[in-house]
């Protein structure tokens, strides 16, 4: 019996017996994991294949050891601009002895929920759109109450810029303070003083 199950976006064939490397899962090496999205299963000719899982299927199989795959080194550049990028990724997996094929002898609560097919069209829900037909279809009542606007929602004017000339004191004048400074006179260069003169 061949089965083709779909793990971490990728799907594998496998059949009894078979040690494959998938998509890291997070179980503990030893362990016992059931895979429940099979996506077609054949056994002895007979092809049953699931929209998009087969109901009822599971491949049940044997954690071995966890591991990184070997290393790929990304390197680039731009010339005669002294820019260089190096880094390397190691892929990690889990190593999987497929030990059992069921067909028909999960039970449902035990399976993974189904996902919805792309090609099957979305059902909208009648009773919205009966809801919003009738609030649509009803007229506008009047209202005789008078809704007051509160103050707080009424929008605020932009604060006021202080000017920096005149700093402001809580005092009255002439309390404690000295008096502003008077003002430099500008002083004739001597190319203006010999023109003028």
């Amino acid at each position: 019996m061949d089965a083709v199950v779909r793990i971490g976006g990728k799907q594998y064939r496998m059949h009894e017996g078979t040690v494959l490397n998938v998509a890291t899962i997070d179980a503990e090496p030893g362990s016992q994991v059931e895979l429940h999205d099979v996506l077609m299963v054949s056994d002895n000719g007979t092809v049953t294949v699931g929209s998009p899982n087969v109901d009822g299927a599971m491949v049940v199989a044997d954690v071995m050891e966890h591991g990184k795959a070997k290393k790929v080194t990304n390197f680039k550049y731009k010339a005669k601009v002294r820019y260089r990028r190096k880094r390397g990724h190691r892929q990690p997996y889990t190593t999987l002895s497929v030990r059992e094929i069921l067909v028909g002898g999960a039970s449902p609560t035990a399976a993974a929920p189904r996902r919805r097919s792309r090609a099957a069209p979305v059902e909208e829900e009648p009773a919205a759109e009966t809801a919003l037909e009738a609030t649509a279809a009803a007229p506008e009542e009047p209202t005789s109450e008078v809704t007051e606007t509160p103050a707080a929602e009424a929008p605020k004017a932009a604060p006021r810029r202080r000017s920096r000339a005149a700093p402001v004191s809580d005092k009255p004048e002439g309390e404690g303070e000295a008096p502003a400074p008077r003002p430099r006179r500008r002083r004739n260069s001597p190319s203006e003083s010999d023109s003028g003169e």
